[in-house]
């Protein structure tokens, strides 16, 4: 006999501990075969009736006693198929042709000889008139004749009418009833690894779930832009890739600016026209130095301040040409986003490179409810990981009739990139009263509606329909649908929700 201990409020082995058994044989010592499982020498068991038990139970969380009665149904008597009459006499033709021929009784081949007789004078008779009448004596004789029993085949035909039906075959195993309750065996628990947790009321503060998504942190990232249109050209040591880490001052591109022919064209000519002008400041300029006299001085300054401001402008206008930027890095970080490619066209305001420091992310979410909320918050990934996150602040505007809530990601962001989606979990100032149970025990019903499984005795778990609001990654908050003092499934959930 194999008794499985588990503990009621957990539902996990109980290994290690010292079991015996008070049973009508004397007190029986069990002998651990597996975490939990526990084999007793019982061979009283194959005698039907009922037998009261105390199993005593020593183990590291405590002693307990555990009473109970363990019913032996007696065998169900084996079912009778009653034969018909032609089944009864063939049953006897053949065994008595199986006994005279085991035997190697000559009767049988007098039998044989007479049959074969009657054979041939029926034949002969059918060839004249009242032929019918002579063909049914015949074979009633022969009927007669081969369904005569020897003597003590009686008791074997008798025997043989009534078979016992072959006895059905059962097993013990998991399998859902009509009102979807599940009846789960012992040993299934084990491979399905259930556990349970009772069910306590307890106040925790209210929680909202908002969408978001992953941002740099404005004061870590930047952008690389040009304020000039023109070609690029690789620094020295090249142009830095996608997660290649670059340091702020650091030259990540070159823009050499382009002129298109009608640009160059009216360049030429406001040079031109410049130098024009310069020239006759300059020939004013000499006729007043020679004629010194008669010019005032302040006409002779005049002219050269026109002078040297003239050829200002054409050198600037011819240097344009020749002058390049040097797009440079303005934090430190990496590479997360642009391409610079040789030859390509960048104009003023184009984000080149965006640069990110991979340990300093934020996380912007949206609110479409105007309710104030608390410092902490949690950010929920879809394969279930969890970032705890700290408040920053809310903007006034609306995005999409929604308004952004900032958080800043605390400690390290490891594994985090701009753009992720997620949710975020965040704590208001109002109380709120409810059952704490894991985020994976519950589950969709065939309704639609949010269940849980319920374990009602050892072997036996129902659903029960909840209402549940957010709590954390990990947890949610039963407000409805669960009573205190309940075994609620906290591992294994899904997998009885398979069971059909």
């Amino acid at each position: 006999m194999q008794v499985f201990i588990d503990s009621f409020a957990s539902n996990e082995p109980v290994a290690g501990a010292a079991v015996e058994i008070d049973t009508p044989s004397g007190i029986l010592t069990g002998i651990e075969t597996e975490p939990g499982v526990y084999a007793f020498a019982a061979p009283w068991i194959t005698t039907p009736g009922s037998y009261d038990l105390a199993i005593t139970v020593i183990a590291d969380a405590g002693f307990d006693v555990l009473v109970g009665s363990l019913t032996i149904p007696a065998p169900p008597a084996p079912s009778v198929v009653e034969a018909s009459a032609a089944e009864v006499l063939a049953a006897g033709v053949l065994g008595d042709l199986r006994a005279r021929l085991t035997a190697r009784d000559v009767s049988l081949a007098v039998v044989g000889g007479l049959g074969l007789l009657i054979g041939i004078v029926a034949m002969l008779v059918l060839r004249r008139p009242h032929r019918r009448a002579a063909a049914k004596v015949a074979v009633i004789a022969l009927a007669v004749l081969s369904a005569a029993p020897a003597p003590g085949q009686a008791e074997v035909a008798a025997a043989s009418a009534a078979l016992p039906a072959p006895a059905a075959v059962t097993r013990d195993v998991a399998q859902r009833f009509p009102d979807s309750g599940l009846f789960v065996p012992k040993g299934t628990q084990r491979v399905l690894g259930i556990r349970t947790l009772l069910t306590v009321s307890e106040k925790h503060g209210r929680r909202v779930e908002l969408p978001g998504r992953v941002i740099p942190d404005p004061n870590a990232s930047g952008y690389v832009q040009a304020s000039l249109e023109g070609r690029l050209v690789a620094p020295k040591g090249g142009f830095p890739q996608l997660g290649s880490m670059v340091k702020a001052g650091q030259i990540v591109a070159i823009v050499e600016p382009t002129i298109g022919a009608v640009d160059m064209a009216d360049r030429q000519q406001q040079i031109r026209e410049i130098e024009q002008q310069l020239e006759l400041v300059t020939r004013r300029l000499d006729r007043g130095r020679q004629l010194s006299g008669a010019v005032a001085k302040t006409q002779i300054e005049e002219l050269e301040i026109e002078q040297e401001s003239l050829m200002a402008q054409r050198d600037a206008l011819v240097s344009l040409t020749d002058i390049s930027e040097n797009l440079i890095a303005p934090v430190d970080g990496v590479i997360a986003s642009g391409q610079a490619i040789a030859g390509q066209i960048a104009s003023p305001g184009v984000t080149v490179y965006e640069i990110v420091d991979p340990d300093r992310f934020w996380v912007e979410a949206l609110s479409y409810r105007s309710e104030t909320l608390g410092a902490e918050a949690v950010a929920v990934f879809a394969d279930g990981t969890t970032v705890d996150l700290a408040y920053q602040g809310t903007g006034l505007a609306d995005q999409g009739q929604a308004v952004p809530v900032r958080f800043s990601v605390v400690g390290q962001a490891e594994g985090l990139r701009a753009g992720q989606l997620l949710r975020v979990i965040a704590a208001t100032p109002a109380d709120q009263e409810g059952i704490v149970v894991p985020r994976d025990a519950v589950l969709r019903g065939a309704n639609g509606q949010l269940v849980v499984y319920v374990k009602t005795n050892a072997e036996r778990f129902v659903q029960r329909e909840v209402r549940v609001e957010p709590l954390d990654g990990d947890t949610v908050l039963v407000v409805a649908g669960l009573e205190v003092g309940l075994r609620v499934v906290s591992q294994g959930a899904e997998l009885l929700n398979q069971i059909r």
